[in-house]
């Protein structure tokens, strides 16, 4: 069976909008059967924990690694995040890293996806309480940026939080109904991303949304339709409230576009491991053989974590 599972609590929307879509299981609880499929959503924050159950189980079952992490991420230094994806298919939602991870590990992403809310409107629309808001995680330049804009419009009410406090779906909907723009300042000083779960998820809510450019000029491209892109964030801001910027597409058009580029080819790979794994089965060739076509190395992991992994929670 083809199954979906979210090992943080900021994919579970995008995990429930996929296993609708496609009519996958979503799972709660992690009890993998042999021939079974894993799409995992945040696998980055529980590698060990699947790598571990995966060996005990003697790779009788495989995962797709929806991999979510920038080339400058921590994770992408963590031996056993390398390792998970080194054993099982990757999917990707940028060209950046899948580019990294082939040059520097060998892992191939055989598939791309984007990250997908669902569109939230609210009777008044005219009536949000912040004009700009930022939520993200915490580092010394996004706090100097930001309180340089504060100094710079102290005319706008500015909601930041860069302390992990809307860890849930609802809460962080609800913070976003309340905002007029959202910006999305990048985490990382080189080889940025556009960090499109941010703005997939403001423009749902029915935020604008003023971006920085990242390293990926088809995405910088891309985007431009939906949100700001600007390398100028003071004159971009001070346009947008003086009602001289054009209004962009709507967040209806993003789905059905990425939609349209993105899902076919994902579920073709999805389908085509789920006849590889029979495939295997029926032959009584499952044992050593990974289900994917990545390198296997590092194997020295314990098999000492008998516990059901619970999915769906904060992790770290």
């Amino acid at each position: 069976m083809i199954k979906i599972i979210s090992c943080h609590s900021i994919f579970n929307e995008n995990a429930v909008i996929l296993s609708k879509k496609f009519g996958w299981s979503l799972e709660n609880e992690f009890n993998p059967q042999a021939g079974d499929i894993y799409l995992v959503f945040g696998g980055h924050e529980m590698s060990h924990q699947l790598l571990e159950i995966q060996l005990r189980k003697n790779a009788s079952f495989g995962y797709i690694i929806m991999n979510s992490e920038q080339i400058e991420s921590q994770f992408f230094k963590h031996k056993y995040y390398i390792e998970l994806m080194k054993r099982n298919i990757v999917f990707d939602f940028n060209t950046l890293s899948a580019e990294y991870l082939k040059k520097t590990h060998s892992i191939k992403v055989l598939s791309y996806f984007f990250f997908e809310f669902m569109k939230y409107q609210t009777e008044e629309e005219d009536k949000r309480e912040y004009d700009i808001a930022f939520i993200g995680s915490k580092n010394e330049d996004r706090i100097k940026f930001l309180d340089n804009l504060k100094a710079e419009f102290p005319e706008l009410n500015f909601y930041v939080d860069l302390e992990w406090s809307h860890k849930s779906s609802e809460s962080l909907t609800k913070i976003l109904h309340q905002s007029k723009v959202v910006l999305n300042i990048g985490n990382y000083k080189s080889d940025r991303t556009l960090e499109t779960h941010r703005i997939n998820k403001a423009l749902a809510c029915g935020c604008d949304v003023i971006s920085m450019y990242s390293d990926d000029d088809d995405a910088n491209q891309f985007y431009k339709n939906y949100c700001h892109v600007t390398g100028d964030f003071k004159n971009t801001i001070r346009q947008y409230f003086n009602h001289a910027l054009d209004k962009k597409k709507p967040y209806e058009d993003l789905v059905k576009e990425l939609s349209q580029k993105f899902n076919p080819h994902m579920h073709f790979v999805v389908n085509n491991l789920q006849e590889k794994l029979k495939s295997i089965h029926n032959t009584d060739e499952a044992g050593s053989e990974a289900v994917s076509e990545q390198t296997a190395t590092d194997r020295d992991l314990p098999a000492n974590q008998e516990e059901e992994i619970q999915v769906g929670e904060q992790v770290s």
